[in-house]
C-alpha cells in the first residue's frame, strides 16, 4: 500500500472541509440515531427501529430471535441429523457417530411484520415499517458456530460452515459437521428438551451506519504552531510518555534531535507540527514500535503509532488548541460517539494506516535489536505521513466551527446471536430431518455412495439447470472396476428427495482406496458444465453436489426526488461478473416515473467469485444517454445511485467522455454473455480475486 503523501500545512483545511460537507452525507437508508425506538412483539419479542430520512418510514434491527432454520417450499426445515452405527466394533471395522446438516436465515415472518407495522403505525402517527436495516457482514468470520463439541476436533471429525453472515432477509448460512460416537452422544443430550441450552451457539456480526446529529456546541482548533512551540511539545511529551524510564528518555531525545537537525537541513525553520510528530515517532521507535519506518530513507517519511496520534490529539486538547465546547446537556454515549468521529476525521485528514514493518530504521540508531521476539509483540499498527517538502502556502490553521446542524455518519457493530437448543425441539420428530441409520449389512456386504444435492443448488435448479449427473467409479484390486452413474432433475428430487444412492458388491476388494466421481450440470439451453470434468476423491458418508454457480440478489437504490431535480429519467444499473467462467452482463433499472427508489435483480455468479464490476448508465432529459466509469465491489450486493459529480456541474470533458462511452454500449448474447473484445473484468483481477483468461 503506498502512502498517503500529505502537507501538514493542509490538515485544518481537511478538517474543515470534512466538517462542513458532513451535513450533506447521503446513504440509500439515512437512519437517525436520535429517532430509534423500541417494540415489542408478541411473545416478548424485542425490535428496534431507526426513522429513515426525514419521511415516516421506518427500518428494524432483525432481534437475536428472528434467526432461524431455513425451509423447502412444502415446510419442511433445511435441518439434517442422522446416526449410524454397525454392528461391528470399530476395531474390527465398524463405524459410528452422526452428521448434522442445515442452513440458517434471519429475519421477521409476515404475521410478525405486520404486528410490528401496526404498532410502529400507532406509536408514530402513521409510521410504516420499510424493512430491515441494511447490513453488511462483519470485517473476518461475520458466521461463527461456538461448540465445544463442533470445535473439538477428536468429537468432530469435519467442521465447516459459510464463514459470511447473510445480509438480508432469506440468505442463508450454512453449518456441516461429521461427528465420532462420543461427538454425536454429547450433541444430541446438549440438543435435548431437558437442558436449558444445547452447545451450538450460533453467532453472526453486522456492521451498519447511522447518522447522529452533533449536539449545540462549538469546534475550534487552533494550529499554527511555530518551530520552537513544537518543539517544546515534542520535549514535553517524550518527558511524560518516559519520565519514569530514563535511558529510554535519552534514546528518544537522541534520535529526535538528530532527526529534527536534517528537517532543519531539507526545510529551513520548519513547521511546529512536524516537530510534535518527529517526538511521536521517537517514543514508538524506542519503545520497540517499529511499524511506520519509511521505505525511502528520507527523514520525511515517517510513522506514528494511532496510540501516539491519540495521545497528540488529548495533548492538543489540554493544551486548548483543539477545543470542543457543548452548550446543552448531552449523554455519555452519545458524547463517545461524536468525540471519536472528530478523532477519526482528525486521523484521516492527514495519514494513512499501515501494518506492522519490522525493518532497519533509516536515520535512527537507537541499539534496538528488531529480531527480538519482545520488540515484536511492542510493535502496533501505525499511520504512515509525509510532510514538510509538501506543503503549501494557502493555509487554514485556526477556525471555529458551530456543531448546531452536523450530521455525523457513525458506524456501529451489531451482533446477532441464539441457541440451536428451541431449533432443535422443532424438528426432533420430524423423519425427514432426524433419523438413525444401521449400516452394517450394507456397509459390509454392500457399499452404498450417498451424493446429495445442496439445498442451495435446489433453489438454482428452477432457473438456471436442468439437470446433474454424476459418474461414479470404483477400481477393484481384481482389475474388475465398477462404475454407475445417476442424474438427478427437479421431477426426479420430487419424488425421491435430494438424496441418491448408488450401491456396489464389494466382493472379493480388499483395496483400501476410496471411489471416485465427477459431477457435469445441464444448464438451460442444452450446454454441459464443465465439459470436460475431472474426477475427485469421494467420501464413504456423503458427496455433497454443489451447483457451479451461486444466487446473489443485487438491490439497487436511488432518491427519487434528486434524480428528479438533476434530470434523470432513468438510471439503470449495469453489472458484469463471471458466470460459468464466461463474463456476464445483466442490467437493472430503476425508472424515476415509477417513484419505486429500491429494486432488485438476480444474478448467478460463479461459486467462488467474490465480487462484480459495476457502471450507471443515465438516461438524462437535455444530455441524452450517459454511462460512467466502471467500478468493482467487493461482498456488498447494494449499490446507490450516486449522482456523478460532473453532472451536477455539467463539467463539458465529463459529459463528452460519458456520451462517448455511452455511444458504444454494446449487446450481450441471449443469455448474457460477453464477446472477448468487450470484457472489462480483467482491470478488475486483481481486486475481484476472480480468475480470468486473458
Amino acid at each position: 500500500m503506498n502512502p498517503l503523501k500529505f502537507s501538514l500545512s493542509r490538515f485544518a483545511l481537511h478538517l474543515h472541509l470534512l466538517l462542513l460537507l458532513l451535513p450533506a452525507f447521503s446513504n440509500g437508508q439515512r437512519l437517525q440515531y436520535e429517532s430509534m425506538i423500541e417494540i415489542v412483539l408478541n411473545e416478548d419479542m424485542n425490535v428496534v427501529l431507526f426513522r429513515t430520512g426525514d419521511g415516516n418510514q421506518w427500518r428494524y434491527l432483525p432481534p437475536s430471535r428472528s434467526i432461524r432454520l431455513s425451509a423447502r417450499e412444502d415446510g419442511t426445515p433445511e435441518f439434517l441429523y442422522t446416526k449410524f452405527t454397525t454392528e461391528d466394533r470399530v476395531a474390527q471395522g465398524g463405524i459410528q457417530g452422526a452428521l448434522l446438516h442445515c442452513l440458517l436465515e434471519w429475519g421477521l415472518t409476515k404475521e410478525q411484520l405486520q404486528e410490528l407495522n401496526e404498532k410502529v403505525g400507532a406509536r408514530t402517527g402513521g409510521g410504516q415499517v420499510a424493512g430491515p436495516v441494511d447490513m453488511e457482514p462483519g470485517p473476518g468470520e461475520s458466521f461463527r458456530i461456538t461448540s465445544a463439541i463442533l470445535n473439538d476436533k477428536e468429537l468432530t471429525t469435519t467442521f465447516v460452515t459459510s464463514g459470511m453472515a447473510p445480509p438480508m432477509p432469506g440468505g442463508k448460512a450454512a453449518v456441516a459437521a461429521r461427528l465420532d460416537k462420543y461427538g454425536a452422544q454429547l450433541l444430541e443430550n446438549s440438543l435435548t428438551k431437558s437442558q436449558s441450552n444445547s452447545d451450538i451457539t450460533v453467532v453472526l456480526d453486522y456492521e451498519y451506519t447511522v447518522l447522529i446529529k452533533a449536539a449545540k456546541g462549538y469546534l475550534r482548533y487552533d494550529l499554527d504552531i511555530s518551530h520552537s512551540q513544537g518543539d517544546g511539545m515534542a520535549y514535553d511529551l517524550m518527558k511524560k510518555e518516559l519520565d519514569n524510564q530514563p535511558e529510554l528518555y535519552q534514546q528518544a531525545l537522541a534520535a529526535y534531535e538528530r532527526n529534527k537537525g536534517s528537517m532543519t537541513d531539507e526545510c529551513g525553520v520548519g513547521d511546529g507540527m512536524a516537530n510534535v510528530l518527529m517526538g511521536l515517532q521517537a517514543i514508538d521507535q524506542v519503545a520497540g514500535n517499529t511499524s511506520g519506518s519509511g521505505d525511502t530513507g528520507s527523514p520525511w517519511e515517517y510513522g506514528v503509532s494511532e496510540s501516539m496520534l491519540r495521545k497528540m490529539y488529548d495533548y492538543f486538547e489540554s493544551t486548548e488548541k483543539i477545543v470542543m465546547k457543548w452548550e446543552e446537556t448531552i449523554d455519555d454515549d452519545r458524547l463517545e460517539v461524536i468525540r471519536e468521529a472528530f478523532f477519526n476525521y482528525f486521523l484521516t485528514a492527514f495519514t494513512e494506516p499501515t501494518y506492522p514493518k519490522l525493518a532497519s530504521v533509516s536515520g535512527l540508531e537507537n541499539g534496538l535489536d528488531l529480531g527480538d521476539e519482545e520488540v515484536k509483540k511492542a510493535a502496533q499498527g501505525g499511520y504512515k505521513l509525509t510532510s514538510c517538502t509538501k506543503m503549501e502556502a494557502s493555509r487554514i490553521i485556526n477556525k471555529e466551527i458551530r456543531l448546531d446542524n452536523i450530521t455525523l455518519p457513525v458506524r456501529r457493530r451489531y451482533q446477532m446471536v441464539t441457541n440451536l437448543n428451541s431449533t432443535y425441539d422443532m424438528v426432533k420428530n420430524n423423519p425427514k430431518c432426524v433419523s438413525a441409520v444401521n449400516l452394517n449389512d450394507k456397509f459390509f456386504q454392500h457399499r452404498d455412495i450417498n451424493l446429495i444435492v445442496d439445498v442451495e443448488a435446489m433453489d438454482i435448479f428452477e432457473d438456471e439447470i436442468n439437470y446433474v449427473t454424476v459418474n461414479v467409479r470404483k477400481r477393484r484390486s481384481n482389475g474388475e472396476d465398477f462404475s454407475d452413474a445417476v442424474t438427478m432433475s427437479p421431477a426426479i428430487m420430487e419424488e425421491q428427495g435430494r438424496l441418491a444412492t448408488i450401491t456396489y458388491a464389494r466382493g472379493e476388494d480388499t483395496s483400501p482406496d476410496l471411489y471416485e466421481y465427477k459431477s457435469q450440470w445441464s444448464l438451460r439451453g442444452g450446454e454441459l458444465y464443465p465439459a470436460n470434468p475431472a474426477w475427485v476423491r469421494g467420501d464413504w458418508q456423503a458427496v455433497t453436489l454443489q451447483a457451479p454457480i451461486r444466487p446473489r440478489t443485487i438491490e439497487f437504490e436511488g432518491e427519487i426526488a434528486e434524480l428528479q431535480e438533476a434530470g434523470i429519467t432513468r438510471a439503470t444499473l449495469q453489472l458484469r461478473y463471471l458466470k460459468y467462467g464466461r463474463e456476464t452482463e445483466t442490467n437493472i433499472p430503476l425508472t424515476v416515473s415509477k417513484g419505486e427508489p429500491l429494486v432488485s435483480g438476480r444474478i448467478f455468479t460463479d461459486r467462488d467469485q467474490t465480487g462484480y464490476a459495476y457502471r450507471f448508465i443515465i438516461n438524462h432529459k437535455e444530455e441524452g444517454k450517459l454511462a460512467t466509469p466502471w467500478e468493482a465491489k467487493i461482498n456488498d450486493d447494494y449499490v446507490y445511485a450516486v449522482i456523478p459529480e460532473g453532472l451536477r456541474e455539467k463539467n463539458p470533458a465529463w459529459l463528452t467522455i460519458a456520451k462517448e462511452a455511452a455511444n458504444v454500449l454494446l449487446e450481450p448474447g441471449p443469455d448474457g454473455t460477453v464477446k472477448p473484445g468487450e470484457m472489462i473484468l480483467g482491470k478488475f483481477k486483481d481486486l475481484l480475486n476472480i480468475l480470468i483468461d486473458n
